[in-house]
């Protein structure tokens, strides 16, 4: 698992939200691939290879905010498909909205996770 760029790419979520509600994005975000927390690398690893540190309780937590942050991120998606964009970048800029937080979760778990389990 490349902990630095799973890491790397759920801060990446922000700036391509951000791009979109800013007119700026390359690309129509899909919802439904969005809500799904198995599609992106990280997801991929949670519900595979990762699975041989669900004995460790900070796994849980990490697929846990995983799962909750692609739904934050999902609902962010339809507020800017709405046209809802100022509540949108409001909740993108608000360091305690529910989508920061999460994503705050993530790197933290990720971080630990790499301290605890150095792997390739």
């Amino acid at each position: 698992m490349d902990f630095d760029g799973a890491i790397q790419a759920h801060s990446n979520w922000k700036i391509r939200l951000l791009n979109s509600v800013r007119g700026r994005a390359n690309e129509e975000i899909d919802l439904q691939l969005l809500r799904t927390d198995d599609h992106c690398s990280l997801g991929q690893w949670l519900h595979g290879e990762g699975r041989k540190f669900a004995d460790d309780p900070k796994f849980a937590k990490l697929r846990e905010a995983h799962t909750a942050f692609h739904n934050s991120a999902a609902s962010l998606g339809l507020l800017i498909q709405q046209g809802q964009n100022a509540s949108a970048e409001a909740l993108l800029s608000a360091p305690d909205s529910e989508f920061n937080r999460l994503s705050f979760r993530i790197v933290a778990a990720l971080m630990d996770l790499r301290h605890r389990h150095p792997i390739g």
